[in-house]
């Protein structure tokens, strides 16, 4: 891929992302006065860093692969460079620890089973994927891992940090960072589509799933302390639809 259109490519990507989370973050500093204008830059730094790494083209080793795993790998190693070199961010505070909040599984399950409620949906409305070896374990090992970081660990708890969490919904503290990520997430997974000919737009049909699926994976962070939780069901939950292909 030239340069140029790799730049435009991350520039539209990037660019179209922060545009529609724009609206939500301006209400967020309306109401909350934030005035830590500092961490929203760079968060909004680390979304074009994501997309960036996300496009670099793929490297020897990689290439004769179908599923994005160079892009996934590379966004599972940037949140501990960023721990490792940004003081203040610890792994802890990006959730990635074992030492969960009591009482998190209960919650954990029923978030679970919203989860995986979604692809079912899709799965009755008519959606069929069938996977060969490598589609099997890249969905069962990659995208949870690597967007769950990023997203849940690194992007809702600097938005936190920001904005705070004012509300509360069964005995998870939340705020306008859970909203924000869901958005960045939704931009990441469809929402925001540009073709090889770098024509861009943005879908919004496409953000339903990742929305509510982010929602419910950014209740479990807050409600568990922890990313793991989220990884497990994310994964789990975008095996749903190749698991009902089977048996049709």
């Amino acid at each position: 891929m030239p340069l140029r259109s790799y730049l435009c490519r991350v520039a539209l990507e990037a660019g179209l992302t922060l545009a529609c989370a724009l609206p939500f973050v301006l209400i967020a500093v309306w109401r909350s006065r934030t005035r830590r204008w500092g961490l929203l830059l760079f968060v909004a730094s680390l979304v074009v860093l994501d997309f960036a790494l996300g496009e670099i083209p793929r490297i020897d080793g990689f290439q004769h692969l179908h599923w994005s795993w160079q892009a996934c790998l590379l966004s599972t190693a940037w949140p501990f460079l960023l721990v490792a070199l940004v003081p203040g961010i610890s792994l802890a505070s990006i959730g990635v620890t074992s030492r969960f909040r009591q009482g998190w599984l209960k919650p954990s399950i029923v978030a679970l089973l919203l989860a995986l409620a979604v692809p079912a949906l899709f799965f009755i409305l008519g959606a069929r994927k069938k996977l060969d070896a490598e589609g099997w374990a890249f969905l069962l090992i990659m995208p949870g891992l690597a967007e769950e970081l990023v997203f849940r660990g690194v992007f809702q708890s600097l938005l936190n940090r920001v904005f705070g969490k004012p509300w509360r919904l069964a005995n998870a503290e939340f705020g306008w960072g859970l909203i924000i990520t869901a958005i960045l997430f939704a931009g990441s997974n469809g929402l925001v589509a540009v073709d090889p000919q770098l024509h861009a737009r943005i879908v919004p049909h496409a953000a339903i799933a990742p929305v509510m699926l982010s929602f419910v994976s950014g209740w479990v962070r807050e409600r568990t302390d922890s990313v793991w939780p989220c990884v497990f069901g994310h994964n789990l939950s975008n095996i749903v639809i190749p698991v009902a292909s089977l048996f049709t």
